[in-house]
Parts: structure tokens; C-alpha cells; sequence
């Protein structure tokens, strides 16, 4: 089974995107498309770009590149938008009525060039009041990019009076970014938690999100910090990738590496604090993959595509059958592999561990999904732990997957129980929010029996759901499929109910803030960025938030 928490979802297929990514090219015959100057023959040719099933790990991927007509080879994002019938195009999908076609016409308009704003402007905030909650959803997120004064004014009116609670949150949240583009100081607030009983969650609730490093780009994270406390954001955990692990059995990690891991943690810390955040510093060792011969990615690196795909099926049977994500299971022979092993991962933690305390991190977790070890050699694991905090000063956690944290006996010599919390909550197809409630009222009891009984809080280290029809079956698993943004919106729904229930649980960081792949309404990946599950969250951490 494919171990849940990798970045992503999978560390094998993190790797094999590092390892494997291809310029996307996506072609769109001439003689097989209508004139692009007519509207309704331009919306063919739009919807073309975007295919309705992607891969999950496609957000790691370079640029997409399109051809045009003519030829020339474009960027998928620029991509017809000078076309005088781009805004008469997107109106046509607006009004189809096949499938996703209205939202895709709805995000198409925010894609605009600056030239252009003028025009779909009006188209957008007319979709505002949509039928298609999915549209008037995408429209408001379009604002947030092309909205001027006159739409900063529609969003706040829409944030109190759409139909739907995920676009009444959408609007407020874009009119917050159109009046800061505008350098106005009033925000919107985003419309609050249900009123049907449902308690909020406590103010020193940790509101926390999983933060990938790609969200740092450029600034050490501050314009996306600043975002995720405008969600009601108060904790991030910053985690690293580190495929060290060589084999199940391998007591001997590799040398760790900064490919993935965190060159400027003192900043990222420094930028999140002024953003009002507090910092999880959350190293994350993983099994190392398939390793490509030179050859292999000389190949992968070159212009063949059928020898591209060659390479890439030849390398995937291979994988077929390695221990890729196997971390949890990690198991040595000998007594004298454990002594090589916990000396191995001991040079591995340390460091990272004054990193943080270093950087000011307000939390630090001293390992990741290694249950097994921990069950095994839990007289080793405590010797670790107490060196930690010699390096460490602030509370310390462990993040124990979902199906194995109750073997664990050493929650003693921590703060919080930590779990990995991607418990199925219900095998139907299209589970009603009461289904999944029940769901976490079955996977949470444990859990509170053993936080009475270790005199532990839990925090939910990870928790979240792909986007796609299996979310509740396998919280854990990304799939190839067709994305439903909307099931994953009710995960959370019922996920943060149960967690506004249960005071014993003191924080969750949901899994995971990255950028998606466009449009996100089409991403079957675990990210939120741009999905309605952004907006419940936020609904939820906005309502009594506080600092813990």
C-alpha cells in the first residue's frame, strides 16, 4: 500500500517526478480545428489545452506548452488570450452546460493579460450569482486576480449572499486581495461556521497547514504566509523530503542532501513569525527510489518522446517491485544493524534539530512514519529522544501513521500524540457529510482513550483528502483520475467538526498547502491552494482563532 504523507502523497512518485518530468507539450491539430476567430470554434480549441484527467504529480512538471495553429509553440497560460474572441469563447463555455465547462470558462477569463482586464470584468461578476456553484466559485477566484475597485464591491456583497457557503467564502477572501492590490486597509471577513450547533474550534486550536517548500520561492515563503494568515492560519509545518533511506533493511543512511531539505530555515521561520505564524520544524526521511543509469537520463533529458515513454515504462515495471514508501515498515536483522542504523538517523536529526532551535522554530518533530522501529527498539528510541532535547528546547512530537500509532508505548517522553491522521472514513462512493462525521467518530475514539491514558493532547500532524471520488476510502492515495474538488471539500467539512468536538485534540495541519496544477478544479492532488477546501478551512480557522 502506498504510504500516506509523502509530498503529494507518494515519495516514489515525488521521485520519479524529479526524476522523470517532460516538457508537456499539447497539441492542437490545424486541420482538425475550426477557425479560431469564430467564438464557438475558439472554446473547442480552449477546452483542448485542458484535459479533463490529469496526473496528480503534474504540478511539479515544467511549463505546459501549446501549439498553435500555425505552428508556434506557446505557453499554455498565454495561449489564445490575444485572441479578440478569447472573453466571447469563455461566455460559450459559460453556457454550455457539458460538464466542467462553465467553471473552465470562468477561471479561463482570470487568466487574462493586464490589456484585457477591462473587458472580462463585467463577464465575471455577471457569474458571480452562476447556477453552477462550481462557476460563480471560479469567478470569484478570477476577481481576486483581475477585479478592480468596482469588483471589490460585488465580492463583498457576494461573500453575504451567495447560494453557497464555499463561494460566499471565496468572494470575501478575493475582495480582501482586490482591496489590498488597491492599498485598502478594510478586510471582508469570510463568512462564518454554521450555525446549527456546531461549536467553533477553540482559540488556542492550532490551525495549522503542511507547507511545501516550493511555496518559498522567490520571497522565503512571506507573500504565502501572509495569505495563510488572511485564512485564519496560526501554525505551519515546514517539512523536508529526504530519500536517505536505501532499503528496509539498510542500517546505513545515504549522506543527507539540500536538494530537497531546507536551505534558509532561519528565514522561512523569521518570515512566517512576522506573518503572525508559529513554525513545526518536520524532517521527513524517506526510502530513495529507482536510481536512472546515466543513459536513462540522458534519454529522458532529450527530444525523443518515444523513447522517453520507453525509458519510463522500463523504470516503472522496475519500481513495480522495490519497497518504495516502505519507511513504516523499516526493520533491521541485527541488534548490531539497529546500533548502526539509530546512529545513522541520529547524524540525520541532530542537525536538524539545531537548525530549529537556531531558527526560533516553536516545535520540533523527531520523526516521521517510522512505527515500526519505534515498536521495535522503543529503549533506543528514548535515548534519542532525550538527545533531541539537548538540542531542542520546545515541545517535541512524533507523527505516527494512521493504522500503527497504537502500538506505539513512548508517548511518555513526548508532548502531544502525533498521528498521520489518513483514516478511511467511508468506503460509499459519494459519502453524505453525516457519513463521514461517523466516519471520524469510529477513527477518533482510540485516540481519545489514549490521550486519557498517556495524559497526552493529540495533534494531528497530518490530515487531509486528494480531491478525487476515493478521498474518504483512501485519504492517503493520489490517483490519475478525474478531480472532484467538492468531495474534498466536505472531508474537511466533517474533519473539522469532529476536530471542533473533541478538545483533547489541540492542532491539525492538513495536508497540503502547494501550488496546484491548472486549473485547480481539475487537480486530483492533495493540495488546496485554489479549491474550495481552502474555504473551509479558512471559515473554520478564521471563526475564534487565537495563539497557542
Amino acid at each position: 500500500m502506498r504510504r500516506p504523507g509523502d509530498p503529494g502523497g507518494s515519495a516514489s512518485r515525488r521521485a520519479r517526478a524529479a526524476l522523470l518530468a517532460v516538457l508537456l507539450v499539447l497539441v492542437l491539430p490545424a486541420a482538425a480545428s475550426p477557425p479560431a476567430s469564430e467564438p464557438e470554434a475558439l472554446a473547442w480549441s480552449l477546452r483542448g489545452l485542458y484535459p479533463n484527467t490529469i496526473e496528480p504529480w503534474e504540478r511539479w512538471r515544467g511549463r505546459p506548452m501549446a501549439r498553435m495553429p500555425d505552428g508556434r509553440e506557446v505557453p499554455r497560460e498565454t495561449a489564445f488570450r490575444d485572441d479578440p474572441a478569447f472573453a466571447a469563447a469563455a461566455e460559450h463555455l459559460l453556457a454550455s452546460g457539458k460538464g466542467d465547462d462553465a467553471p473552465l470558462g470562468a477561471w479561463l477569463l482570470g487568466t487574462v493579460p493586464a490589456t484585457r482586464l477591462a473587458e472580462v470584468e463585467p463577464v465575471l461578476l455577471g457569474v458571480l450569482s452562476h447556477s453552477d456553484r462550481r462557476a460563480g466559485f471560479e469567478a470569484a477566484m478570477a476577481l481576486a486576480e483581475v477585479g478592480g475597485a468596482k469588483s471589490r464591491d460585488a465580492l463583498a456583497r457576494a461573500a453575504r449572499t451567495a447560494g453557497s457557503a464555499e463561494v460566499r467564502a471565496a468572494a470575501a477572501w478575493s475582495a480582501q486581495e482586490v482591496g489590498r492590490r488597491l492599498g485598502e486597509a478594510e478586510t471582508v471577513p469570510l463568512s462564518p461556521v454554521p450555525a446549527d450547533g456546531v461549536v467553533p474550534l477553540a482559540p488556542a486550536f492550532r490551525r495549522g497547514v503542511s507547507w511545501w517548500l516550493s511555496e518559498g520561492r522567490g520571497d522565503d515563503g512571506r507573500s504565502s504566509f501572509r495569505s495563510l494568515a488572511a485564512l485564519g492560519v496560526t501554525w505551519v509545518s515546514i517539512h523536508t523530503w529526504d530519500p536517505l533511506q536505501n532499503g528496509l533493511y539498510d542500517p546505513v543512511l545515504s549522506p543527507r542532501s539540500r536538494r530537497f531539505g531546507v536551505r534558509n530555515l532561519q528565514a522561512l521561520v523569521a518570515n512566517a513569525h512576522s506573518a503572525g505564524l508559529a513554525v513545526l520544524f518536520k524532517p521527513h526521511l524517506e526510502m530513495r527510489g529507482y536510481r536512472p543509469t546515466p543513459e536513462e537520463r540522458r534519454i529522458l533529458r532529450g527530444p525523443d518522446p518515444e523513447a522517453r515513454h520507453r525509458v519510463i515504462a522500463r523504470i516503472e515495471a522496475l519500481s513495480a517491485g522495490r519497497e518504495h514508501g516502505g519507511h513504516n515498515r523499516l526493520s533491521m536483522r541485527t541488534d548490531a544493524d539497529w546500533a548502526r542504523w539509530f546512529e545513522s538517523y541520529q547524524d540525520y536529526i541532530l542537525p536538524y534539530a539545531r537548525d530549529a532551535q537556531a531558527a526560533g522554530a516553536d516545535m520540533f518533530c523527531v520523526g516521521r512514519e517510522l512505527d515500526s522501529s519505534m515498536v521495535q527498539r522503543e529503549a533506543d528510541w528514548r535515548r534519542l529522544i532525550a538527545r533531541i532535547r539537548d538540542e531542542f528546547d520546545g515541545p517535541l512530537v512524533y507523527s505516527a501513521n494512521f493504522d500503527s500509532w497504537d502500538g506505539i508505548q513512548l508517548w511518555d517522553a513526548l508532548d502531544f500524540i502525533g498521528v498521520s491522521a489518513y483514516f478511511p472514513l467511508s468506503d460509499r462512493a459519494d459519502p453524505s457529510l453525516g457519513e463521514l462525521e461517523a466516519g471520524w467518530a469510529r477513527a477518533l475514539e482510540p485516540l481519545e482513550a489514549a490521550s486519557k491514558r498517556w495524559g497526552r493532547p493529540v495533534l494531528l500532524t497530518e490530515a487531509g483528502f486528494p480531491s478525487i471520488a476515493s478521498a474518504a476510502r483512501s485519504p492517503w492515495k493520489e490517483e490519475k483520475t478525474r478531480a472532484d474538488v467538492w468531495l474534498q471539500s466536505r472531508c474537511y467539512e466533517a474533519t473539522l467538526r469532529a476536530l471542533a468536538d473533541r478538545p483533547w485534540i489541540e492542532g491539525a495541519f492538513f495536508w497540503l498547502w502547494e501550488r496546484s496544477s491548472e486549473p485547480a478544479f481539475r487537480d486530483p492532488s492533495h493540495t488546496i491552494k485554489g479549491k474550495p477546501a481552502m474555504f473551509v478551512m479558512g471559515r473554520w480557522y478564521e471563526a475564534g482563532r487565537g495563539r497557542s
